[in-house]
Order: structure tokens, then sequence, then C-alpha cells
């Protein structure tokens, strides 16, 4: 039962993968937009990063009785970049394939970004750790 489950899930994200791959190939045909961009996803997590950070900051506000308009202020920000982000693929697309593009987009990349930004700071720290501990290369033969 548990090969049926597994191979289950990888038929679910193989087609989840083909019909992102499909739509994006027809929208680039169509509109001469593609959704599913390095720019976009760097945006998105952004816009996430965002939000997240001033829902912290909000709820840590909250708990010591300080002011939370810092973090209110961080989450409106990383709305109105999701917000913009819808904007421009309207703009280039029409509202039928925009909002659903946009959609499918911001799903997509929120759950991406939440895998990679902790994996890209714990990749930051191991690039630093390697960096204070190589040891300096001297030329000789010059």
């Amino acid at each position: 039962m548990l090969v049926i489950k597994l191979l289950a899930v990888v038929a679910v994200i193989a087609a989840l993968v083909l019909g992102i791959t499909m739509f994006n190939q027809h929208c680039a045909e169509k509109f001469g937009h593609a959704f599913f961009t390095k720019k976009a996803f760097y945006l998105t997590a952004a816009a996430l990063g965002l939000i997240a950070v001033g829902n912290i900051w909000r709820h840590s506000s909250i708990q010591s009785h300080g002011d939370t308009l810092n973090g209110l202020v961080l989450m409106i920000l990383g709305t109105l970049m999701a917000c913009w982000m819808i904007y421009v693929n309207i703009r280039r697309t029409d509202a039928v394939y925009g909002i659903g593009g946009s959609v499918a987009q911001l799903g997509l990349f929120s759950v991406l970004a939440w895998v990679w930004l902790p994996l890209m700071v714990l990749a930051l720290i191991g690039q630093f750790l390697l960096l204070m501990t190589a040891k300096p290369v001297y030329v000789v033969n010059r």
C-alpha cells in the first residue's frame, strides 16, 4: 500500500510540473509573458519574507506591549509586492490568464520559498564557515 501511495504522490507532482510547464509555454507563445521565472520567484520570496518577518515583529511587539506599526508596515510592503506582481501579470496577459497564472504562481512559489529560504540561510552560513577556515594560498612560481 505504501508503494501505491508513493507512486500516487510522484504522479501528482509530475502532473503538476507538466501542467505548469505547459501553461507557461502556452502563455509565452500567446502573450510573450512567462509566469514562472527566477525574477518572479525571487520577488515572491521577498514578499513572503517581508510578510513573515512583519508578522513575527508584530507578534513580539504585542507580547512586549510595544508598537506594532513596524511589523504592520513590513507586512503591507510584502502584500504590495505581491499585488504588484499580480498587476504586472494581468497587464502583460488578459484578466483570466493573469489572475489564474498569478494564483498558481504565488501558490507554488510561496511553498517553494518556505523550503528555499531556510536552505539558503544554511548555505550562507556554510559558505561563511568555509571562508573563515580557508588557509591562504601563496603563488610560488611567478
